[in-house]
């Protein structure tokens, strides 16, 4: 069964050149195996929310 953690990163937006590090925050992010599944605009900028896959634990040896 597959497992998901989850995430939200917000970027504050007033100008121009913030959405370039919105755009970097996101990156790094879905390097690092999140992805984005909803977005919402706000008065002060955007809210992501994101996830990404937990690999299952192996299973632990009986004794």
């Amino acid at each position: 069964m597959k497992r998901f953690e989850y995430d939200i990163l917000f970027c504050k937006v007033k100008k121009q050149k913030d959405y370039e590090e919105m755009r970097h925050a996101l990156n790094e992010r879905g390097a690092e195996g999140w992805e984005v599944i909803s977005a919402e605009a706000g008065d002060y900028g955007y809210t992501a929310f994101l996830k990404r896959e937990v690999a299952d634990r192996p299973a632990e040896a009986v004794t």
